[in-house]
């Protein structure tokens, strides 16, 4: 598979929020304290969580053919690995990084980064296809998130029946998003990225 097609793929047919749900607790909080050091450390959790787990899958669980405790290593291993990372970060004397780091601590045990993890080492990629679809991931989550909070504010601002304010009708435009992004399905991403 191309590397286009994996990027395509990530970001549009398998969007870890709107297609798998992963990370939707995230997504429906209505503040946001700072967009950039969360993005960054979401990527970071993201590519270390995926390219650790595709490592250990890789080389320990698929030889002695234990793939199918991969949930448990995950939870036992990379998590508590990542976990030190994060905590690493925000001790740095850097304000920015001090954020990045807070934010990476929360972003390790969401299961957005479990979720993309999964999916990506389960995807028969290489290590190289692994990081790239783990970080086009993270920038199809953010896409849809930047998307769903403009949609909030707009329904915000909007007359709308008192029974669609608020959650419900958020809802309703995230399943509607969803069922867009679905149609932008893997042939299609194939055929593109010929």
């Amino acid at each position: 598979m191309s590397y286009l097609a994996i990027v395509l793929a990530s970001v549009f047919s398998a969007n870890a929020l709107l297609v798998y749900g992963f990370g939707i607790c995230p997504a429906f909080r209505k503040e946001r304290r700072g967009v950039w050091p969360q993005i960054v450390a979401l990527a970071l959790v993201n590519l270390f969580a995926s390219g650790l787990f595709w490592l250990a899958r890789r080389f320990i669980l698929l030889p002695l053919k234990l793939d199918s405790l991969d949930v448990i290593v995950y939870a036992v291993i990379i998590a508590p690995i990542i976990k030190y990372l994060s905590r690493f970060i925000a001790s740095a004397s850097s304000p920015f990084l001090v954020r990045v780091g807070a934010a990476a601590d929360e972003a390790v045990m969401s299961c957005l980064t479990f979720g993309v993890a999964l999916i990506v080492t389960r995807s028969d990629y290489g290590l190289g296809e692994a990081v790239l679809a783990s970080l086009s991931s993270c920038v199809g989550y953010w896409a849809a998130v930047m998307v769903l909070d403009s949609i909030r504010e707009r329904l915000e601002l909007s007359a709308v029946p008192p029974a669609f304010r608020g959650a419900p009708g958020l809802l309703i435009s995230a399943g509607l998003m969803a069922m867009a992004f679905l149609g932008i399905d893997s042939a299609l991403v194939h055929n593109l990225a010929r």
